[in-house]
């Protein structure tokens, strides 16, 4: 009441817009608030444990977090009472080489530090200087009151956003499983899921997910929550979603977002203490992580708006959302600015990033006054304070270094300790485990009851070389490589029980009586050694419980052993797997005669070479509905629908089967065609480019690189 019989008086005062009342005033109004604020119980955070950056040379979810990227300046600090002083105390001060810092993390009893750093002593070389690609972060650890620093991991890996499990191993991010990203350039390589002992001796990656993963934390249940960059066969900017998995690496399910386009991505995932809720950060694929705060309730569902509460609706979600800038804005560093008297940026003004939740409305967060950056430029301007946040607008500053920005804000406190999850590796299974399937008709796409007669088992296989389509392996653009593992039966009552071999990306579609596939997975999973997986349906809601009734018939028996596919579908070559079939069937009257008769055509279905691919391949594919990365109103939308790719969308495949010409179609023939057809209509198996010649001549090649 004060306060507003003040704000009256000096309204009808009239006084001027400079006059130092007002900022009196003011001020007085934010005192009052953050005495308030502070004196919130949830705001008792001390020690604070934070790490000062200087953001790394270029904006993008993946380089920010190579080492070859990285800046140095800053370091590990304690801030002792936050919200009282500013005073704060450096860890592993001098003990430690010129370098960047990342993603600090407290243990369960509160007890030791996990950090990632990577050495930057040296002279400050150009971006494509080749001496920076011998720079990896590196996982240590230290006690909370600076002693004991120790490094855990080595190698020429980037080691990073380390996690205690609640049996005392670490989960972190590796690039360990080798192998490039598909799109843009590089070289981007992967990184993903990895686990090492509690003293980082024998660091092995956990996930065979084909493309990145990020930002690994332990839930309340004992499972883990992380990011997943999710495209196969779709876009490649949407869906850096979240998942989880168990603490060994094993069940990686969906957990928010894969069917969603905005926000683009979700990162930075904590679960709220005493709530079921995850808070994260809604950001950008082509920008460093930061963006605006969310909180997720999948019981409201599992894509889409309808589960987020905005926390900070102030920064929309970057990328995916749109807002107005004023004339002639421009950001800090960037030569453009736009003379339009207002035009949409997919880019906030501001940004926040790296959420520690307090409660499901009180959290600590970064937070910058300066717009967050797309790529290629770095994020020199983005100078990260730490906040006290509410979910009611409110934000108190904790700390800023007006000279470097300050990221990941974690109390250095004990926490009650997630139930430990059973391991499910079996030692006696060390290259397979098993997958059950109840019933493929529950889906969220729905599929014809009593139709589906088996599965084909596709595997992805991980980009060998860096850069998008190089090489290509078809005409998809930056089409992910596959090679068919077989076939398994579904019975009657939709069930599908079989082996399949662990440590591998699988992916599966669902088949009709003549193997053509209904419904393609646009994603992938695996199994660690001896892992018995099971699921409800094909993409059932990621909340179903199993339906009642009686028990699966396909548990009834042994697990299947998958059927081989046809010949030339392991290691995949369209040469092997299609041409011999238009050789015996198509050639005589489709041999390329320019001088055709009417018996003859001038379209040229022989295997030999014409640029990238043989005269058939170049005639037919295109004739193929292919699922690519492209526009989203073109074939690359989240979800594929069912008969939307592949040998049920073909005309082609109709016209063969209806008898092309008195063509008579035999079994083997229809299996070889169908299968090219299904596996996105690709021509090679691999991306090594002297494989790939062979390839193209129609020899053989022993396999993949890197399964």
């Amino acid at each position: 009441q004060g306060f507003r019989g003040a704000l009256a008086r000096l309204v009808d005062a009239k006084l001027a817009a400079a006059d130092p009342a007002w900022e009196n005033l003011w001020r007085e109004v934010h005192r009052a608030r953050r005495q308030l604020a502070l004196s919130n119980p949830l705001a008792d955070v001390g020690p604070l444990l934070f790490v000062k950056r200087v953001p790394a040379d270029m904006s993008h979810q993946l380089t920010q977090y190579y080492g070859r990227c990285a800046r140095p300046g800053g370091g590990l600090f304690v801030l002792d009472e936050p919200g009282r002083s500013m005073t704060t105390r450096q860890l592993a001060a001098g003990q430690l080489p010129e370098g960047a810092y990342m993603q600090p993390e407290v243990s369960f009893a509160g007890d030791r530090i996990l950090f990632a750093f990577c050495d930057v002593s040296g002279p400050l070389t150009p971006k494509n200087d080749p001496a920076r690609l011998d720079r990896f972060f590196h996982l240590y650890e230290i006690r909370p009151d600076g002693t004991g620093l120790r490094q855990l991991t080595e190698g020429r890996y980037n080691d990073f956003s380390p996690c205690e499990l609640p049996n005392g191993k670490i989960m972190f991010i590796s690039t360990r499983r080798g192998g490039y990203h598909r799109c843009g350039a590089g070289p981007c390589e992967v990184y993903t899921l990895a686990i090492a002992e509690g003293d980082g001796s024998n660091p092995r990656t956990v996930s065979y997910h084909e493309t990145q993963e990020w930002d690994p934390t332990v839930l309340s249940d004992g499972r883990v929550i992380y990011t997943r960059w999710d495209y196969v066969d779709r876009n490649a900017v949407h869906y850096q979603q979240l998942w989880t998995t168990r603490s060994d690496g094993s069940a990686p399910m969906a957990y928010y977002g894969n069917n969603t386009l905005s926000p683009v991505g979700v990162w930075e995932a904590r679960q709220v203490p005493g709530s079921p809720l995850v808070m994260a950060t809604a950001a950008a694929h082509h920008a460093m992580t930061a963006g605006s705060i969310i909180l997720l309730d999948t019981t409201k569902g599992i894509d889409g708006n309808a589960p987020i509460t905005r926390l900070t609706p102030d920064a929309p979600f970057p990328e995916s959302e749109t807002h107005v800038l004023p004339r002639n804005w421009h950001a800090p560093g960037s030569p453009k600015e736009y003379d339009t008297p207002e035009e949409e940026r997919r880019w906030p003004g501001h940004c926040y990033r790296s959420p520690y939740p307090l409660s499901e409305d009180y959290f600590l967060a970064a937070y910058s006054f300066d717009p967050l950056i797309g790529e290629p430029d770095g994020n020199k301007a983005n100078m990260f304070g730490l906040y006290l946040v509410d979910a009611f607008g409110n934000k108190e500053l904790l700390y800023r270094d007006l000279n470097i920005a300050s990221q990941w804000p974690v109390p250095i406190r004990s926490r009650t300790r997630p139930r430990v999850s059973p391991e499910v590796t079996n030692t006696m299974f060390a290259d397979e485990g098993t997958f059950f399937m109840q019933n493929v008709y529950e889906s969220n796409v729905a599929l014809p009851e009593g139709e589906v007669k088996g599965l084909r088992i596709l595997q992805v296989l991980p980009k060998t070389t860096p850069n998008a389509n190089q090489p290509r392996l078809g005409l998809a653009n930056a089409s992910p490589g596959k090679q068919v593992l077989g076939t398994v039966p579904v019975e009657s009552d939709g069930s599908a029980y079989f082996r399949a071999p662990s440590g591998i990306p699988i992916s599966f579609q669902a088949l009709d009586e003549r193997g053509q596939a209904i419904h393609t997975m646009r994603s992938i999973t695996y199994l660690q050694p001896g892992e018995q997986a099971s699921c409800v349906g094909c993409h059932e809601y990621g909340l179903t419980a199993p339906p009642h009734g009686p028990p699966a018939i396909a548990l009834n028996r042994p697990p299947s052993i998958i059927k081989p596919g046809p010949d030339g579908s392991k290691p995949f070559s369209y040469p092997i797997l299609v041409q011999p079939v238009l050789d015996r069937l198509c050639v005589e009257c489709h041999g390329g005669d320019q001088t055709a008769t009417p018996e003859k055509s001038p379209i040229n279905l022989t295997g030999v070479p014409e640029g990238l691919y043989t005269k058939s391949y170049a005639a037919l594919a295109k004739l193929v509905p292919y699922s690519s990365w492209g526009s989203l109103e073109g074939n690359s939308e989240p979800a594929a629908g069912r008969d939307r790719f592949g040998a049920r969308a073909s005309d082609l495949m109709k016209m063969l089967l209806a008898g092309h010409e008195g063509v008579e179609l035999e079994d083997d023939d229809i299996d070889r065609l169908v299968t090219w057809m299904d596996a996105n209509a690709l021509f090679y198996g691999t991306f090594d480019p002297k494989d790939q010649a062979r390839q193209q001549r129609a020899e053989r090649i022993a396999g993949p690189a890197l399964e």
